[in-house]
């Protein structure tokens, strides 16, 4: 007969542990908590137990998100389901429970509403679409009758704009050495910025560089494994050249030696989300530049002055990675650069810009 599961303290961590199906979950922090962690393996028991199997007519929410990772995932990016993972895990934590039948519109509303951190109206919306995104795909698959978060909407905001290059300078100061010339731990982000800057990259492409994908002979980049890849009818892999800024910067930071990532953080750990963002927010701060720079600005800012130089757009969407032109015109957002649109009208009438 199988044993019962039972919490049990993981000193590491200083979590309390329990193996589920045979997976190692976190039930609560803090060696004093094992009620709490005891309390929390009952829930997740009976979650377990009133769970129904993809076939039962009255679905759960929690057990439709779990069908969905257990079916959509693998065809995903890992850099997709890491984003994915934590807003659908948070959404079942709220409402796993319930049967889907039972779900209205004001519950993915009080959701949405009762995390103070998510500010913006891009968060938000981002957070609703991905739960919106679960529930559409178990209505088509059949899974349930009908999605009841079809219809909520959530306004984007304004659109993330470029980072302009006065406020990449001012962060570049930010983030130089100190006064002795030594390097700060800050001092790696500004390697992440320049790099960047000069190619165009998504951060997440950044993070997963290895040495392996670079030719510096060549002075090209070669990602076999990329965000579009498994959209694409042939796969082919995402060819980005290097600036000679670039390939005089890989170079320096190849003789440290460090292993096969490229960019690492002072603590020689992986850059990931959140520690990419915590080193921007300290660095706008320091810099006096305002909350709304992000670092995705920097890639908006690469694609609209290519444009602005002249790139075609076919051309830019191949050096940004788009699959198609479609993506690269949303990208881009070139209807308020009024200065650009002047100069254009000038080329078409066979004028030089006096600018």
């Amino acid at each position: 007969m199988a044993r019962t599961a039972k919490p049990w303290y993981y000193q590491q961590t200083g979590w309390w542990m329990a193996w589920i199906d045979g997976k190692k979950v976190k039930l609560a922090e803090g060696k004093k908590n094992r009620k709490a962690a005891q309390d929390r393996l009952d829930e997740l028991r009976y979650e377990a137990a009133h769970n129904p199997c993809p076939e039962n007519s009255q679905q759960t929410v929690a057990s439709v998100i779990e069908r969905y990772i257990e079916v959509v995932f693998p065809r995903l990016a890992k850099g997709t389901t890491d984003c994915r993972t934590g807003y659908l895990q948070d959404f079942a934590e709220a409402h796993g429970w319930r049967l889907v039948s039972a779900c209205r519109k004001d519950h993915m509303q009080q959701w949405l509403h009762s995390h103070p951190t998510w500010t913006s109206d891009w968060t938000k919306r981002s957070a609703l679409r991905i739960v919106q995104g679960v529930f559409n795909w178990a209505a088509d698959a059949e899974i349930i009758a009908k999605n009841p978060f079809r219809s909520i909407k959530q306004n984007a905001g304004p659109p993330r704009r470029d980072m302009t290059y006065a406020e990449f300078r001012a962060i570049l100061r930010a983030t130089a050495t100190n006064r002795k010339r030594r390097p700060t731990p800050a001092a790696r982000f500004r390697q992440v910025l320049i790099f960047l800057w000069f190619t165009g990259c998504r951060p997440i492409e950044l993070a997963r560089l290895r040495w392996s994908d670079i030719d510096l002979e060549q002075k090209v980049i070669v990602l076999r494994q990329h965000k579009t890849i498994k959209t694409q009818r042939t796969p082919k892999p995402r060819i980005i050249p290097l600036d000679p800024v670039v390939v005089k910067l890989l170079i320096h930071i190849r003789k440290r030696n460090e292993g096969e990532l490229v960019f690492l953080t002072h603590q020689k750990t992986p850059w990931q989300r959140y520690n990419l963002g915590l080193r921007l927010r300290r660095a706008r701060r320091k810099a006096g530049v305002p909350d709304e720079v992000k670092l995705y600005g920097v890639r908006h800012a690469f694609g609209t002055r290519a444009i602005v130089n002249g790139l075609d757009i076919k051309t830019l969407a191949t050096l940004m990675g788009h699959e198609t032109t479609t993506m690269t015109e949303h990208y881009l957002h070139l209807a308020g650069r009024r200065d650009f649109l002047a100069a254009s009208m000038q080329l078409a009438n066979g004028r030089r810009s006096s600018a």
